[in-house]
């Protein structure tokens, strides 16, 4: 195509084949990971056994009872006796020493057994009591990890789930 006498020829610069295509390709990948990334809703919160503890501390410290009942799981919440209302009115009572026990817990270990349980060991020398139990246990729900009891139901499920994998091994060697 010539210019007429006046006019300008304007070109429209068109990437070779070969890269078109490879930009489709990056653009596709970018959106699928981002399709991808939409789905995952962990709150950092509860990103790892050791976040929440630190999250339930935080709570503890703040006051702040609708973030401490979301650290417990909800297999948790569904074998309290009685309900949150019953959950709550055992942790009023109790005293200021046992709640200062629950803050000044470090942790010694976390582990992260498999994809569905964990646990946290705590240094001896920051439980209230020889007698007091030095772990708390974890579950992995969909949307993080968090605290259960070591009586829990889907706790045991899981934990023989995972020694019968192999993924945990109780006793010594």
């Amino acid at each position: 195509m010539g210019a007429t006498s006046g006019q300008r020829t304007k070109r429209v610069w068109m990437a070779p084949a070969g890269v078109r295509d490879w930009r489709l390709i990056l653009c596709l990948a970018g959106a699928l990971m981002a399709s991808l990334g939409c789905g995952d809703r962990h709150d950092p919160r509860f990103a790892t056994p050791a976040a929440t503890f630190r999250t339930y501390q935080t709570a503890i410290r703040t006051h702040d009872r609708d973030l401490l009942w979301a650290c417990y799981s909800e297999s948790f919440h569904q074998h309290v006796s009685g309900g949150r209302q019953s959950w709550e009115a055992e942790w009023d009572a109790r005293d200021s020493a046992a709640i200062q026990a629950e803050l000044d817990r470090q942790i010694a270990e976390e582990k992260e057994i498999n994809d569905e349980i964990g646990y946290l060991l705590f240094d001896e020398s920051t439980l209230p009591s020889p007698n007091d139990p030095p772990f708390f246990y974890f579950v992995h729900q969909k949307n993080g990890w968090f605290l259960t009891s070591h009586l829990d139901a889907l706790f045991h499920q899981r934990l023989e789930k995972a020694v019968a994998s192999g993924a945990l091994k109780l006793g010594s060697d």
